[in-house]
């Protein structure tokens, strides 16, 4: 058993699945969010309206999602949710008015939905093709060990950059490299892991179903 924990700790794309977490989580943003949004003249209740959104919009697209990772690859779905990230960043970095702040909301949003546990399946079918899933708890746990520190250095890091930038609005595209980072990292994982699940179910039939 012994020897299973240390092939697990020496194993590359383990390593790749830990800093996923760790680059996912450097959101230099987040604890100034609400600070940025009222600093641009919005109202509390246009703050409100703005998060409402983003809420809707992830809660919409939570299933769609679903069903594109099973057509098309759970990989292939996270390259598109950090690709919808790093635009809403750069949305939030040209934020000259209210209606592009709700574009960057909706961009952030579609990125929660896509994102909404697809990593977690990955690491599941990597344990499976390996044959390591009794032991997802202990990797699970390294993995997220990575994210949580990945928010304590960001929280950290986020003072000095919102001290020495010129404006709030820059530490948005500072926010681009990590995420740029995570892009290539999952650019980079096995094919494998991209799988696909035959389904009667596609994104048209369950709009029509809805609809």
């Amino acid at each position: 058993m012994q020897n299973v924990y240390a092939e697990i700790k020496k194993d590359k794309q383990i390593w790749k699945f830990c800093f996923y977490g760790f680059l996912k989580n450097l959101k230099f943003f987040e604890p100034y969010l609400y600070i940025y949004l009222l600093a641009n003249g919005l109202s509390l209740f246009k703050v409100g309206v703005l998060f409402a959104i983003r809420e809707i919009v992830t809660y919409i697209f939570e299933v769609p999602s679903g069903i594109f990772a099973d057509s098309y690859g759970k990989k292939t779905e996270l390259l598109i949710c950090f690709t919808f990230y790093i635009i809403s960043f750069i949305f939030f970095f040209l934020s000259t008015n209210y209606m592009v702040i709700v574009i960057a909301m909706i961009f952030f949003g579609l990125g929660e939905a896509f994102r909404s546990g697809t990593h977690k399946a990955m690491i599941y079918s990597y344990l499976e093709q390996k044959g390591w899933f009794s032991y997802k708890g202990f990797v699970y746990g390294r993995t997220r060990s990575f994210s949580l520190l990945g928010s304590s250095i960001s929280a950290f890091l986020s003072i000095i950059f919102v001290l020495k930038l010129p404006a709030m609005r820059w530490i948005f595209l500072i926010c681009i490299l990590p995420y740029i980072l995570d892009f290539l990292l999952i650019l980079s994982y096995p094919n494998s892991l991209n799988e696909k699940n035959e389904s009667d179910l596609s994104i048209k039939k369950f709009l029509l179903i809805v609809l």
